[in-house]
């Protein structure tokens, strides 16, 4: 079932997909998604990268349709 969404406003949606990476975050023990889920890494991890981000990252490329690939045949 899907919940209809209330907020369509980018702030707050941007704002609840911070607080969501960083209870997922918590919950994995400050695991990113390339450890827990093997997901690539979405850019170099460097020491200022938190795994909340990329957390965050993985969200939205879930959300995010494949691209399909056309066939040049």
């Amino acid at each position: 079932m899907k919940t209809p969404m209330k907020h369509n406003n980018p702030s707050t949606l941007s704002t609840a997909l911070e607080k969501a990476a960083k209870h997922i975050c918590t919950a994995r023990s400050g695991l990113c998604p390339h450890v827990v889920e093997q997901y690539p890494c979405p850019s170099d991890c460097t020491l200022d990268t938190t795994a909340w981000e990329c957390w965050a990252q993985y969200f939205l490329d879930q959300a995010t349709p494949a691209r399909s690939q056309k066939n040049t045949g």
